[in-house]
């Protein structure tokens, strides 16, 4: 009986080496503060942000607040990606947002935001092309 009870510690034993060296010989690979995949999710963020504050600057269109609303809900569920193409996209999605977002507190009846609107369209789906 004390044989069984010394083969199953030394299995034990083994086992934790086993996995012990394996873990030193090859690290899984965390995701750090600054990888790519939480820069995306970042944009991705900024990019909501600002469409909800754009939301909140429109007062008497509700076709422009309703067409926000929507683009909104299609950017919030975008897949941040580990992409340098994509990167440049979402550079593009946010700079757009920030002319529009200066657009509308200026005149929300513009046609200006609609041409931008139809932009970020556009890049939201050069980006889902891409990914």
């Amino acid at each position: 009986m004390l044989y069984v009870y010394i083969a199953i510690a030394v299995i034990i034993i083994g086992l934790a080496i086993f996995f012990l060296v394996r873990e030193l010989k090859y690290p899984k690979k965390k995701m750090t503060e600054g990888g790519d995949v939480v820069e995306s999710k970042r944009r991705i963020e900024k990019a909501v942000q600002n469409l909800e504050s754009m939301t909140e600057l429109v007062k008497t269109n509700e076709k422009l607040k309703n067409k926000l609303t929507s683009l909104k809900e299609i950017v919030r569920f975008l897949n941040p990606v580990k992409n340098e193409k994509i990167k440049v996209i979402d550079e593009k999605i946010l700079a757009r947002l920030d002319d529009m977002k200066i657009e509308i507190s200026k005149d929300e009846n513009s046609e200006t935001i609609w041409r931008m609107i139809e932009e970020v369209e556009g890049y939201i789906a050069q980006r889902t092309k891409e990914a």
